[in-house]
């Protein structure tokens, strides 16, 4: 499974190899990886190169080490979704890269999640409602992204879809962003809001087709809120 690397970059391809490996399944959650000489011999590396890939993947959550050798964390989801936002935040994409994502991305969630979602899932949805709803009658902007941001991601998660899921949550820093200058133009929290409580009620009705076509409208709503407070 392992091979010797390039002498150029010596790090970087120890650190590749083993991410390589964890996306094909080749290592799981749990896995340990073979001794410190070893390792030097099947990467074909000496022992600071070695040591630095380690402390790398560690630092990333990739990696553990315990009493019984180095093991594959069960972090390696969020850490490629991690990977993913850090990329997208350090790119040339604008907001309205954004929100055209947002439009693909949640259409398809919100109709997932509408034909999958459990009885606690709906529970969950239906809170950040409620406090979505106090965040509205105490003018409170930022308990209202908060409620906001996890009304979205409690929708994601009901997909049952986790590449989907992560998907969202890569860019999750970024729909935040959006949402708190949008939040300050007068007038957006209480029209959120009714779009929050009619994507929810499809939902509930199971009617997906409606629920996914008023999360757009609703997307499209906070796309022209968030393009005022940029003026």
């Amino acid at each position: 499974m392992i091979e010797p690397v390039k002498r150029m970059n010596v790090t970087d391809s120890i650190v590749n190899q083993i991410k390589d490996l964890v996306l094909q399944g080749k290592l799981n959650e749990g896995d340990k990886l073979p001794p410190e000489r070893e390792l030097m011999n099947l990467f074909g590396v000496g022992r600071p190169s070695l040591r630095e890939a380690l402390k790398v993947l560690e630092a990333q959550g990739l990696i553990e080490k315990t009493q019984k050798g180095t093991i594959i964390t069960g972090n390696h989801d969020k850490f490629f979704s991690d990977s993913l936002m850090f990329q997208l935040y350090f790119s040339s994409a604008d907001w309205q890269d954004i929100f055209e994502a947002r439009r693909f991305l949640e259409k398809e969630l919100t109709y997932l999640a509408t034909t999958r979602a459990n009885s606690e899932d709906f529970n969950e949805i239906e809170q950040t409602i409620d406090d979505m709803e106090l965040s509205v009658r105490e003018n409170n902007q930022t308990e209202y992204v908060r409620s906001n941001l996890e009304f979205h991601k409690k929708i994601a998660k009901a997909s049952k879809n986790l590449v989907l899921f992560n998907l969202y949550e890569s860019i999750n820093n970024l729909v935040k962003h959006s949402q708190e200058s949008g939040v300050t133009v007068y007038g957006v929290m209480t029209e959120s809001l009714n779009y929050h409580k009619a994507i929810f009620k499809a939902m509930k009705e199971r009617n997906a087709e409606r629920a996914s076509e008023l999360m757009v409208k609703h997307i499209n709503s906070v796309e022209g809120y968030f393009q005022k407070s940029q003026n």
